[in-house]
């Protein structure tokens, strides 16, 4: 698995199932209902203010991914060996840095974290992407 295109593609994949509970949360209903559930915070559900800064997050973070799903498709455009290991480094940093709070929380103890399967599916692009920016091969056509 030392092909970049499988583990960008991989990558781009998680990406995608991932973004689903924020679309889901940004369309109100009862994703939203959940989120605002399990923060834990008394009262966030009838502040208006604090649902507007919540919907402001959402969509921040809506950015934030659709950035990571283009530079991911970018880099599955990319064909010498040097610009795939350097855009493979730099996705796995961006993707660890998302993660990082999350993986924090849960050492500390708080419940202010993603659900832990959600955790274990995040690291699989991390490692793939740390993997190929390492040892990655171009793949050659017979």
């Amino acid at each position: 698995m030392k092909n970049f295109k499988n583990i960008l593609v991989l990558t781009l994949i998680l990406d995608l199932l991932q973004s689903f509970p924020l679309l889901l949360a940004m369309s109100g209903g009862e994703m939203k209902e959940m989120m605002i559930a399990d923060m834990g915070v008394e009262g966030l559900a009838k502040n208006a203010g604090a649902i507007a800064i919540l919907d402001t997050m959402l969509f921040v973070f809506a950015f934030i991914m659709l950035g990571y799903l283009a530079a991911t498709i970018y880099a599955l455009t990319l064909k010498e060996l040097s610009s795939l290991k350097a855009a493979t480094f730099l996705l796995g940093i961006l993707h660890l840095a998302w993660t990082l709070p999350d993986f924090i929380s849960l050492l500390m103890g708080s419940s202010a974290h993603a659900p832990i399967p959600l955790m274990i599916v995040s690291l699989l692009p991390i490692i793939g992407l740390f993997y190929v920016a390492r040892n990655g091969k171009l793949k050659t056509s017979i």
